[in-house]
């Protein structure tokens, strides 16, 4: 079976430059073969296959000097074949980068193409050699007639996956046991898809946790504070890739404000450095999923897609904070689980399903089932991180979904999660315009950093409000229980030793005492209102905080019988 091998695109005004990555074989030309036809370009270097299809027309005209060109170098990389390819018309095209576009684009031409209509029987000859009209018997391709009853059951089973494509995945074809393991929706081939929000907003409610909810809530994001939580202060920390990253066409405009015009004429219409690393761009060659082209999705279509890849980044954004871009073996389970449409094959339907409704969804499973459920971090960190993503543009939003099918594919029970959704996102995702995805990103900044969207507490359905109010309303009583208790103690044992220390007080007559010990880490005292009981000053006190050095002054007083006692003036 032919290999694809790794390949790098870059241009000019008038040339295209295909470097092409063939180790360890040997090359010569007669093993090797290419083939320029209009926008398409073959290459074949046995076991290397790669065809291309490019937004525009290449040229090979030996006549007008506008001939392909190889260039063999066994000593780069152990084999590294540079084509050099000219362009029918001058100027530069968009979006080379996106490899995976430039593979799968013949695809979806073909998939333009109106499908073999159905045979339809007219009229036939019967055994007699009458001819006798029939009524009209549709005829599948395969010419089995036993699929066309199976179509029609099939689109009475629940449909899931990207743009609901795919159907009885589990009991057809995964082992069985996985949907157990891998989803959180009960029965997924059985479960109608109308049903599927009801239960999973009750399994919510019955999963969500009052206690760890309230713990987590005044968590502290101070790294100098020995009780801060270590996870939620790296995570708040955290300078995400999104926040860094810049798209391609910021970058070339930056580095052409660099360049004196000599260099400006010399590299005019070169395109800027690559975006995505080696395995990135790999990835994006190797991604073979199926999905209509962009003529057969309609915009009802588009929107729904556009909603799923919201709670898809929010749970990926969680994961990629807590993790400090490093995903573990748990990561693959915490981007599921916060995602409704992965979890519970969540399918949106605007404009009943607006984009504020999905971020309460996901806000509210990540006060259910993740490790951090503070509130402020998942309801406004999170959630702007979401808006950041899709504001930064298709190559960001790749890059995080292809962290995520990495980080699905060495799973052992979420890797079929790949083929239900991510890939295929990574597909149209390379497929969309520019100005598609930029108006939706629009409308979440609106939502988001503009406050047009609902995402209080009140709006998540898990009565937080009430929950709190409760909570604060039985601390303040135990505060107040446990404050009238001290005091009653302390009352009780100032007037048992004013009792015990009223002899030597008498016998202290007209005397100052100037110095006391000086009170260090010990409760400060402020002292309310004297009264006098049994000849003797009483206090009742406050416990606060004193600092060393501190001294009391105590003063002689007469009191209504005539007996001296003793009164503190200064502190």
């Amino acid at each position: 079976m032919p290999i694809t091998p790794r390949f790098k695109i870059s241009q000019t005004e008038t040339q295209i430059i295909v470097t092409i990555h063939i180790p360890h074989i040997r090359v010569s030309a007669s093993t090797l073969d290419m083939l320029v036809d209009g926008n398409d370009f073959h290459f074949h270097s046995a076991p290397y296959l790669l065809y291309l299809n490019f937004p525009g027309r290449l040229l090979d005209d030996a006549e007008t000097i506008r001939e392909a060109k190889a260039a063999y170098d066994p000593s780069n990389q152990n084999g590294v074949i540079t084509v050099t390819i000219f362009k029918e018309d001058e100027g530069i095209w968009k979006d080379l980068d996106l490899l995976g576009n430039l593979v799968n684009r013949s695809a979806s031409t073909h998939d333009g193409v109106p499908p073999r209509e159905k045979i339809q029987v007219i009229a036939s000859d019967n055994e007699n050699g009458n001819e006798t009209v029939s009524s009209s018997v549709a005829v599948p391709d395969d010419d089995s007639v036993d699929d066309f009853p199976e179509d029609i059951k099939s689109c009475l089973r629940p449909h899931y996956g990207f743009l609901n494509l795919h159907h009885s995945v589990f009991t057809a074809y995964a082992r069985e046991g996985l949907s157990h393991d891998m989803l959180e929706i009960p029965s997924p081939d059985e479960t109608p898809a109308e049903d599927r929000r009801e239960l999973r907003l009750k399994t919510e409610v019955t999963k969500f946790d009052a206690d760890r909810y309230l713990g987590d809530l005044f968590l502290s994001s101070d790294p100098d504070d020995e009780n801060a939580d270590m996870v939620f202060t790296e995570a708040m920390r955290m300078e995400a890739h999104w926040e860094t990253d810049y798209s391609v066409d910021y970058l070339a405009k930056e580095m052409e404000k660099l360049q004196t015009e000599d260099e400006r004429a010399e590299t005019t219409g070169q395109i800027s450095p690559d975006f995505f690393d080696n395995d990135e761009m790999h990835r994006l060659v190797e991604n073979k999923a199926k999905i209509p082209p962009q003529s057969k999705i309609s915009a009802i279509q588009k929107e729904s897609i556009f909603l799923s890849l919201v709670d898809i980044l929010y749970a990926y954004a969680y994961d990629h904070r807590t993790t400090l871009g490093d995903a573990t073996c748990e990561s693959s389970w915490t981007i599921v689980m916060l995602s409704p449409t992965l979890s519970w094959f969540e399918s949106y339907t605007p404009p009943y399903d607006s984009i504020a409704s999905v971020l309460r969804w996901s806000i509210r499973r990540a006060l259910i089932h993740p490790y951090l459920r503070n509130y402020n971090f998942v309801a406004s960190k999170l959630v702007k991180d979401v808006a950041s993503i899709l504001a930064a543009g298709k190559r960001v939003v790749l890059r995080c979904l292809l962290q995520i099918q990495k980080t699905l594919e060495g799973s052992e029970f979420h890797y079929l999660f790949n083929k239900l959704y991510i890939s295929p996102y990574i597909s149209w995702i390379q497929m969309i315009d520019d100005e598609d995805l930029a108006s939706f990103a629009s409308q979440v900044n609106e939502c988001v950093l503009d406050g047009n969207c609902i995402l209080s507490k009140s709006s998540l359905g898990l009565d937080l409000v009430t929950l709190e109010k409760d909570a604060f309303d039985q601390d303040e009583e135990e505060n107040e229980s446990e404050s009238d208790t001290s005091g009653s103690e302390s009352e009780s044992d100032d007037s048992s030793s004013g009792d015990d220390s009223s002899g030597e007080d008498n016998e202290k007559k007209d005397t100052n005492v100037d110095n006391i010990d000086s009170v260090s880490d010990k409760p400060r005292v402020n002292l309310l209102d004297d009264q006098i009981g049994n000849g003797n000053l009483l206090s009742i006190a406050r416990e606060t905080t004193i600092t060393t050095g501190d001294k009391a002054k105590v003063e002689p007083r007469l009191n209504k019988s005539g007996a001296t006692t003793s009164l503190i003036t200064e502190l």
